[in-house]
C-alpha cells in the first residue's frame, strides 16, 4: 500500500517493548517493510507489488544473525537482503539474450533524438534571426521546439546519470547468489541526490513535451472554431499551460516518492504513486487526440463542401490524406495507440511496439520542425530573399567601376 513505511515505522514502535531479546526488529529498508525475524533463521518476504518493475512471483531474502540483529555486510555498509528473485529479469543469462535488442534501441531512440535536436537548434535560429516571423503562431512553434530539445538532453542525461549509480553492469558484476538489497541505507542516501534529480527533470520535461503538444493542437482548434480568435491576448495562458501546470504534478510526484518510497534513483515504478503525473499526462494525450478527431471532420466536411461543387474528389481526397498525416505529427496521434496497446514486455510484438514507440518519439522533434519551418512558405520566403539580397551583393562587389 501506499503507507508502508509509516506503518512499518508505527509497528516496529509497537511490537519492540513485546520482542523477546534476541529478535530482530522490524525495519524498513524503502522496498520492503520487513517483519520480525527469528535468531537463526533466513526470513523470506514476497517481492512487493507496488514496484512493477520486480519480478511478483518471487521472495526477497534476509538473515537474523545469532546475536539478534540483521545480517550486515561491512563492505558494503549496508544490510544484507537478497533480491535477487525480484530482480531476475537483470540476471546476466537473461541480460545477454536482450542485450543485442536494447542495444538496438539505444542507438536509434540516440540518433533520433540528436537528429531532432539538431534541425529543431537550426528552426529555432532561423525563426529567431527573421523579423517578419515573430508572431505568436511562431513563438508557439519556438517554445514547442524548446521542449522537444529539453526532452532529448534531460533523456541522455537521466540515461548517463542512473547508469553510473546503479546500472545493469554494477548488478552483472555481483554474484547471482549475493545480489545485496537495492535499498539505500538512510546514511547513503545523500550520493544519490543527483540521479534523483535526473530522474525527476527528466519526467518534467517530458510533460511538458506532451502538454506543448496541447498547446498546439488548442492553438489550431482556436483558430478554426473560435471566431475573431485573438492569440496573442492568450499567448502567457499558453505559457503557463506548456511550462508551469507540468511543474506542479510533477513536484507532488517527488514530494510523495520522497515520503513512501525513497529508494534508488526514483527509476523503478512504484505503486500507485506514478499516477499523479502519468494521469495528467495521459489527459493530455487524449485531448490531443479529441482536437484531432475534431479538426480532421472539419476538413472532410471541407471536402464533401468542394465535391458538391463539382471538384477533383481525388485531388480532394489526396489534400485531405496529406493534411491528416501532417495532423497525426504535430498532435502526437501515434502517442494514444502505444498507450491502448498492452505492455507484455516480452514476445516479437512487444519488441516491434519498442522499435515503432521509440522511433516516432525520438524523431517527432525532427518531423515537426519540417512541418512548422523548413516547410512553411513564410520561411522559405525569408531565405530566399536573403539568400538573393545577398547574391546580389556579391555580384556588385566583383563588378569593375567605369573608367572615367
Amino acid at each position: 500500500k501506499m503507507h508502508q513505511k509509516g506503518l512499518c515505522l508505527i509497528h516496529s514502535y509497537s511490537v519492540s517493548v513485546l520482542l523477546s531479546e534476541g529478535n530482530c526488529f522490524p525495519e524498513w529498508d524503502g522496498l520492503i517493510c520487513w517483519p520480525r525475524g527469528s535468531v537463526g533463521k533466513m526470513l523470506a518476504v514476497p517481492c512487493p507489488h507496488y514496484v512493477y518493475d520486480f519480478n511478483h512471483k518471487g521472495v526477497a531474502f534476509r538473515y537474523c544473525s545469532l546475536n539478534g540483529t540483521w545480517d550486515f555486510v561491512q563492505s558494503l555498509n549496508r544490510t544484507w537482503a537478497n533480491y535477487s528473485e525480484c530482480l531476475h529479469f537483470l540476471q546476466p543469462e537473461i541480460i545477454s539474450k536482450k542485450r543485442e535488442f536494447f542495444d538496438r534501441l539505444y542507438v536509434m531512440y540516440t540518433v533520433g533524438y540528436s537528429i531532432s535536436f539538431t534541425s529543431l537548434t537550426v528552426a529555432i535560429f532561423i525563426i529567431g534571426y527573421f523579423r517578419r516571423l515573430h508572431c505568436t503562431r511562431n513563438y508557439i512553434h519556438m517554445h514547442l521546439f524548446v521542449s522537444f530539445m529539453l526532452r532529448a538532453v534531460s533523456i541522455f542525461i537521466k540515461d548517463k546519470v542512473v547508469q553510473a549509480h546503479l546500472g545493469i553492469k554494477e548488478l552483472e558484476a555481483l554474484p547471482a547468489t549475493d545480489l545485496q538489497s537495492i535499498a539505500i541505507a538512510p546514511a547513503e542516501r545523500s550520493q544519490y541526490v543527483g540521479c534523483k534529480i535526473a530522474v525527476v527533470t527528466f519526467i518534467y520535461f517530458l510533460a511538458t513535451n506532451y502538454y506543448w503538444i496541447l498547446v498546439e493542437g488548442l492553438y489550431l482548434h482556436s483558430l478554426i472554431f473560435v471566431a475573431f480568435f485573438s492569440d496573442s491576448k492568450y499567448l502567457w495562458g499558453f505559457v503557463l499551460i506548456g511550462w508551469g501546470f507540468p511543474a506542479v504534478f510533477v513536484v507532488a510526484w517527488a514530494v510523495a516518492r520522497a515520503a513512501v518510497v525513497d529508494a534508488r534513483c526514483w527509476e523503478l515504478s512504484v505503486g500507485e504513486i506514478k499516477w499523479i503525473y502519468q494521469a495528467p499526462i495521459l489527459a493530455a494525450i487524449g485531448l490531443n487526440f479529441i482536437l484531432f478527431l475534431n479538426t480532421v471532420r472539419v476538413l472532410a466536411t471541407k471536402i464533401w463542401e468542394t465535391h458538391a461543387v463539382g471538384h477533383d474528389t481525388r485531388k480532394q481526397y489526396r489534400k485531405l490524406a496529406k493534411s491528416t498525416l501532417v495532423l497525426i505529427l504535430v498532435f502526437g496521434v501515434h502517442y494514444i495507440v502505444f498507450v491502448c496497446l498492452p505492455h507484455t514486455f516480452t514476445g516479437l510484438a512487444w519488441e516491434i511496439r519498442m522499435h515503432c514507440e521509440l522511433f516516432f518519439n525520438s524523431f517527432q522533434g525532427f518531423f515537426v520542425s519540417i512541418i512548422y519551418c523548413y516547410c512553411n512558405g513564410e520561411v522559405q520566403t525569408e531565405i530566399k530573399k536573403t539568400w538573393t539580397r545577398w547574391n546580389l551583393t556579391l555580384d556588385w562587389n566583383k563588378m569593375t567601376p567605369c573608367g572615367n
